[in-house]
């Protein structure tokens, strides 16, 4: 594989960047979190319909951009980095779970939002932008569906993460179309887990940079206190820390696209070294600010919620962690 974005991906990546760092400010951010929809509306017109972000991974057969996971997981981070507030992973990874599904490729081509539910049959819980979704990828333990808005009953639940509503969702299978077996539902839960991976990244990375920026900024005893050395060790560790869980991302997110066999090993070890990263990474953010960090005023804590709030959606660290060795052959069971 190689590790190194092409030029492609570097302008994709600046163009998302650009974007998030005109709507996606401290400001905007807080006006989301106390509007009713819980998303952007313009923006996501702006992200999906016209600049067609949701649609980079859905075939230019169905209308999208006919891009890789790989192009997916430069947007994801991005995306992650600025929390921004629109139900963009949610959708891609719908596509990429379902990419032969022609009705939903066509719509999320054309600006609709999807998300992917997993568990039980029936009823789904803790589904990331489920009251938003016009459709919805079912991963259920036999079989992969695709249900329409007239199929899923929604009922939104509280959240941690302000930015990223859930809700329980009731699906009639019934009416639902069945668009893979046991393997393929599990490739879409493995899609999710690698998502969560990569945008875990972006979180940590804005974590990591605005932590350095107060580190050479805030003076204590007439020095900057990034010039102790005992804080210079604690970023350092939190750097080494980042690029070592940015590694197993950016392999996982190759995987999906190029490898579906290692796959199934690296998606719930994604999650896990990435969760775990960025967690901590939002917590040591949080301390080493000092004072300004636990207050509503700072942002860290909306990355130490994302975090926090990631690292437990399909199952801690070690549940995650369990999963990989049992997938690799290497878990013995009591």
């Amino acid at each position: 594989m190689d590790v190194e974005l092409t030029a492609e991906q570097r302008e994709l990546q600046r163009t998302v960047r650009d974007l998030a760092a005109d709507r996606a400010t401290s400001t905007q951010l807080r006006t989301v979190i106390d509007s009713d929809a819980g998303y952007d509306v313009s923006l996501w017109q702006l992200v999906a319909a016209e600049m067609g972000l949701s649609a980079i991974a859905v075939a230019d057969k169905f209308g999208g951009a006919g891009g890789s996971f790989v192009d997916a997981a430069v947007v994801l981070e991005e995306a992650g980095r600025a929390l921004l507030p629109v139900p963009l992973l949610a959708t891609i990874v719908a596509a990429v779970a379902a990419p032969d599904d022609d009705e939903l490729g066509r719509a999320i081509s054309q600006g609709a939002a999807a998300t992917v539910a997993v568990g039980a049959p029936g009823r789904f819980s803790n589904v990331i932008d489920g009251g938003i979704a016009e459709h919805v990828v079912v991963a259920a333990p036999d079989a992969l569906y695709v249900a329409g808005r007239d199929a899923v009953a929604v009922t939104p639940r509280p959240a941690l993460d302000p930015l990223r509503r859930q809700a329980d969702v009731e699906i009639d299978v019934t009416r639902a179309r069945r668009i893979g077996d046991a393997a393929a539902s599990a490739r879409a839960a493995d899609v999710l887990r690698v998502a969560l991976a990569v945008e875990s990244i972006g979180v940590a990375r804005w974590c990591l940079a605005a932590t350095v920026e107060h580190l050479k900024t805030r003076v204590q005893f007439g020095k900057p206190i990034g010039t102790f050395q005992a804080l210079q060790h604690r970023a350092a560790d939190l750097a080494v820390l980042l690029e070592s869980a940015a590694a197993t991302a950016s392999y996982a997110a190759w995987s999906i696209a190029d490898a579906p066999d290692e796959a199934v090993t690296l998606a719930p070890l994604a999650l896990a070294v990435c969760g775990e990263a960025s967690y901590r990474i939002a917590a040591d953010t949080i301390q080493l600010h000092g004072g300004i960090g636990f207050t509503w005023e700072h942002d860290a804590h909306l990355y130490f919620k994302r975090a926090t709030s990631t690292k437990l959606l399909l199952g801690d660290t070690h549940l995650q962690r369990r999963l990989a060795a049992d997938r690799a052959g290497l878990y013995v069971g009591q």
